[in-house]
């Protein structure tokens, strides 16, 4: 039976990759199927031409360390890359961890998101933990499991892997970030909801909502159409008590158009982070409209809380299951759309965890 579910699942990824290779196609103004096929393959090539510690220009002006291993206390094997922008002292740094999607590598991230440029220009380091192949042949992180064997294991060894790299670099113990794509926001909310004295804040960006999914095929459900259970429970299911009490503060950004993750999930999500927060039925969203008549259109919706965002929703009008404002030759990564890892990058600035915590 689990194979089944396992082979359900791999059947639809594959399904909805090729519709959304086909709507980034037609996203590109004035470009083939062939053009932009032929501008991801050059992106992969400039990719692989990179020096192991060095960086094309594609990904940052800084040290891009591609191909590390990491390895936790109980043997458990981990591959990232790091990012280091050039000319600021590593102590005190800031850290942000992002989480690639189904299909996707931490280079090909990297290059989509163009995270390594704000890094560039905020100091700020970058983590890029990446899916084994042995774990989950599509590279997906497994936030459908999320038990200590499957997601919530892979959350704990991410965990392990932030700890380890704030302590060996001195950076700033609290302001550690995490942000993910797809299948990778899901597991953003898992190491966060896990090890909130850990994360500062929480970036998911058309990310399914969460603990509504245990299986693989129940997975798929919850991209569909969302939970159909009682929000507060599914998160308490997966959180650490200590979130509850800690709050998380969180962006969520989705696609009105994504044909791969129900628009449903992004306000679903948006009232369980509004619920973890402490924030109270009658409190009132501040809401806005910026691009409105442009391709970057977006709505906006923020929950304050002593005058400040600590939970936004940016419903993106024009963009489906892509990296909002990225580079579109690589795949699920869209042109169109306000740039994401700019707002996001904007958000985290102003969150802080109060306490530091033990590494």
């Amino acid at each position: 039976m689990a194979r089944s579910f396992s082979t359900l699942f791999f059947k639809a990824a594959k399904k909805l990759g090729r519709i959304q290779r086909a709507a980034l196609n037609l996203a590109v103004p004035g470009a083939s199927g062939k053009r932009a096929a032929a501008s991801r393959r050059a992106a992969a090539r400039r990719g692989a031409n990179a020096s192991r510690d060095g960086a094309s220009p594609s990904l940052g002006l800084g040290r891009w360390e591609a191909s590390r291993q990491f390895t936790d206390g109980l043997g458990r094997r981990l591959a990232f890359a790091r990012y280091i922008p050039p000319g600021v002292p590593r102590q005190g740094m800031p850290l942000v961890v992002m989480l690639h999607g189904c299909r996707q590598t931490a280079l090909s991230f990297a290059q989509g998101s163009r995270m390594n440029q704000w890094a560039d220009a905020a100091g700020f380091m970058v983590l890029y933990p990446q899916q084994s192949m042995a774990r989950q042949v599509q590279r997906c992180w497994r936030w459908f499991q999320p038990d200590a064997l499957h997601g919530g294991g892979e959350a704990d060894l991410i965990a392990a892997l932030v700890r380890s790299e704030v302590g060996r670099h001195g950076l700033d113990p609290t302001r550690v970030y995490i942000a993910g794509l797809s299948a990778g926001a899901g597991m953003a909310a898992l190491v966060a909801l896990r090890h909130p004295q850990l994360v500062a804040a929480l970036a998911m960006h058309s990310g399914p909502v969460t603990g509504d999914a245990h299986s693989a095929a129940a997975g798929l459900q919850t991209m569909r159409r969302g939970a159909l259970k009682p929000l507060r429970p599914l998160l308490e299911s997966v959180a650490n008590p200590a979130a509850l009490r800690l709050g998380m503060p969180a962006i969520i950004l989705q696609g009105q158009l994504d044909p791969a993750v129900a628009p449903r999930n992004a306000r679903q999500l948006f009232d369980q982070f509004r619920l973890l927060n402490g924030l109270h039925p009658q409190d009132v969203p501040v809401e806005r409209v910026l691009g409105l008549g442009t391709d970057k259109s977006y709505r906006r919706v923020d929950m304050l809380k002593d005058r400040r965002a600590v939970v936004r929703l940016c419903e993106i009008t024009h963009v489906e299951h892509a990296w909002s404002g990225g580079d579109p030759a690589v795949r699920y990564h869209s042109r169109g759309g306000p740039d994401a890892s700019a707002l996001i990058w904007r958000f985290f600035q102003a969150q802080r965890r109060g306490t530091p915590p033990a590494l």
